[in-house]
């Protein structure tokens, strides 16, 4: 497995409304070796044991609420891949985020397992000075040998500013034996949002090296 940052909440690396951002850093199984898995559905690295982590939040309008009304807790559960084989790409995202019926927890339980809680990276000093390790599948990935499934690049936590980012091209294996080379967009150096200063200064520095948009939506 390798280290990848990740949102408790979905894969999308996006905050719901009404909840805290929190992002944490997990293992998740990315990589298989050439001859590994054979080509096919089941050529995809999935996890072969899991750990589950539990992240226990408040509603963030609980501030400003009636102090007579009911406060809202939420349970959300992350897997951890800590050994890895190959299967179904199914059987994988249903492997990444625990599905929970009704996630709402009481307060006791809430001030109860709040200190278990993983290190919530939005909380790190500094955190917004260097980019974090991210995955996607390779586009058309379905006819791409099993060890190039997925990309890894570097992204900006949400409320960091990317100020120099650089576009390469990552040489894949499609399954014909054909060579391709997908653009993949990386950021490269991150600074905390500080309004109409850092706009400026983001508009006018010299070290942007590609436009910024979002890896999974490259071609």
């Amino acid at each position: 497995p390798e280290k990848e940052v990740v949102s408790i909440y979905n894969d999308k690396f996006t905050t719901p409304p009404s909840r805290p951002q929190y992002f944490i850093e997990v293992y998740r199984c990315v990589n298989v070796e050439l001859g590994e898995c054979s080509n096919g559905p089941n050529a995809y690295p999935v996890p072969k044991k899991v750990e589950e982590i539990e992240i226990l939040v408040p509603d963030i309008t609980n501030k400003v609420r009636d102090p007579s009304s009911k406060k809202n807790f939420y349970k959300y559960v992350v897997y951890n891949h800590t050994d890895c084989k190959c299967g179904n790409l199914k059987y994988r995202t249903r492997k990444l985020y625990k599905i929970i019926t009704n996630n709402k927890v009481s307060e006791a339980y809430f001030k109860a397992g709040y200190s278990n809680n993983p290190v919530n990276l939005v909380r790190v000093c500094d955190v917004c000075n260097i980019p974090q390790p991210r995955y996607l599948l390779t586009p058309r990935h379905a006819i791409v040998t099993p060890p190039f499934k997925y990309l890894g690049y570097q992204l900006c936590l949400p409320g960091c500013i990317a100020v120099k980012q650089s576009i390469s091209n990552v040489e894949v294996m499609w399954t014909i034996g054909k060579l391709k080379f997908i653009p993949l967009m990386n950021d490269i150096f991150c600074k905390a949002y500080d309004g109409i200063k850092l706009y400026n200064e983001f508009k006018n520095t010299e070290n942007l090296e590609g436009l910024s948009e979002d890896p999974a939506k490259l071609p």
